[in-house]
């Protein structure tokens, strides 16, 4: 029997707490890229230990959260996400105090296995707080929350790191922590998934949607980790300046999803997917030519291609993902996250490969990345200038390597979409008005 849900006043005040859990997670996807051109030059640290500082986190949070999230469903959702959210907020601080790309590792590691915990989690509570006529204006609020976070991400982490150090984009995680921490343990009920049901790991299956949006993901990781060292140590953008840079991107990637599901809801998903594909690949095909001199206007039309591409890309895909399976929602989301953190872990691993064996294959190339180069430039003094000329060229080879392997994903990604089953045919029933599946028989704890 389910637990009755809580009077109407209190639920939404309830909803505040899950916001307060997703912004974390939005904002903890976009202040790290932009605190990585100043970890490249303080950090004593080879390309290979700097993606390992993005893919611990990325692993550690894909690969525990459909597990973890389970989890939390048989022994009690209010008492793991406390301790998630604890697990948070201590990685967290671990970071930002973080002396060596070893300590920094080892507390973003413990950053995403309290997020595998806080996500899944969180958005299983809606089920429990929201009646089936109110679950689907709940979870939208949720998810936008998580946009939120990823368009304060840049101006935050900007914002801070024109005054203070890289470490500081972590401080942005323990007072959102405290605040989500004190609303779960006031306004949450305690829930559990009924014996024998299931815990809202259904759903996980790798169609082509998945496929697509592990795809979007990878090339998203992939980008932005390429893309902040050419805005900061290549071109002059620094700490809030570098923030807004990344605006134009964030904010077509909403825009750009917003349009894909109003477009997949007229013809399907399939016709948004491929075209935001195709302008993925465009945006994508103008950073595989620019220089150091590139133009703002041109980085910024290549920043509008590649987010509305992708944020066309994700809406289709997730759309056509719950329509295979709009009986267990929360288990095609949980999963779907899960594939899309390991994917983007997987992209940050494939484009800082590319970028450094391109960066290194350069014959005017200083150093193991242009961290160290830009380092001992500033070191040689006057005569630095013409060191960190040749490390951004070297740089610039390899962001141009980097951004055609990624055209050829794009295409990948297109031709997955435009091919085979892909989602419910144009004019099917909206996925999104289906009554969102609990996860699970629920039970009072």
């Amino acid at each position: 029997m389910a637990p009755p849900t809580p009077p109407r006043p209190r639920r939404w005040w309830a909803l505040a707490a899950v916001v307060a859990c997703l912004l974390l997670i939005g904002l903890d996807t976009t202040t790290v890229f932009l605190a990585l051109p100043e970890l490249m030059v303080t950090l004593p640290a080879s390309a290979g230990q700097l993606q390992g500082v993005f893919v611990g986190y990325l692993l550690a949070f894909g690969l525990l959260m459909v597990p973890l999230g389970a989890l939390a469903d048989r022994l009690g959702r209010r008492r793991v996400l406390l301790a998630g959210l604890l697990v948070l907020g201590l990685g967290a601080v671990g970071a930002a105090l973080a002396d060596s790309v070893t300590a920094l590792l080892v507390a973003r590691v413990t950053m995403g296995v309290g997020a595998a915990v806080v996500m899944p989690t969180a958005m299983a509570m809606l089920p429990v707080l929201f009646p089936p006529e109110e679950r689907v204006r709940a979870f939208a609020v949720a998810s936008a929350a998580v946009s939120l976070g990823l368009c304060l991400g840049p101006l935050v982490a900007g914002a801070l790191l024109q005054r203070y150090w890289w470490g500081s984009v972590f401080l942005v995680d323990p007072p959102i922590v405290v605040v989500a921490a004190l609303l779960v343990a006031v306004l949450f009920p305690e829930s559990r998934a009924a014996r024998g049901g299931p815990a809202g790991d259904g759903g996980s299956r790798l169609s082509r949607p998945v496929l697509v949006l592990a795809l979007v993901y990878l090339l998203m990781n992939g980008f932005l980790f390429v893309l902040t060292p050419y805005l900061d140590g290549v071109g002059s953008a620094r700490g809030l300046s570098a923030g807004l840079r990344l605006l134009p991107l964030v904010g077509a990637l909403l825009v750009g999803g917003g349009l894909g599901e109003r477009l997949g809801a007229r013809v399907g998903p399939r016709a948004p997917a491929v075209a935001g594909a195709v302008l993925v690949a465009a945006g994508l095909a103008l950073f595989a030519a620019a220089g150091t001199a590139t133009t703002a206007a041109r980085v910024t039309v290549g920043l509008v291609a590649v987010g509305a591409g992708l944020g066309a890309m994700l809406t289709s895909a997730m759309r056509a993902a719950t329509a295979e399976r709009p009986d267990e929602l929360l288990g095609v989301v949980r999963f779907t996250t899960a594939v899309r953190q390991v994917a983007g872990a997987v992209g940050v691993l494939l484009a800082g490969t590319v970028l450094t064996l391109a960066y290194r294959a350069d014959s005017t190339a200083l150093g193991a990345h242009l961290g160290v180069a830009l380092r001992r430039a500033e070191e040689a003094g006057p005569a630095g200038a013409e060191l960190r000329a040749a490390a951004r060229l070297a740089y610039v080879s390899g962001l141009h390597a980097a951004a055609l392997v990624g055209v050829g994903l794009a295409l990948l990604a297109a031709a997955v979409a435009a091919t085979g089953r892909f989602g419910p045919p144009a004019g099917g029933r909206d996925p999104a008005a289906r009554e969102p599946a609990p996860a699970g028989a629920e039970r009072p704890a």
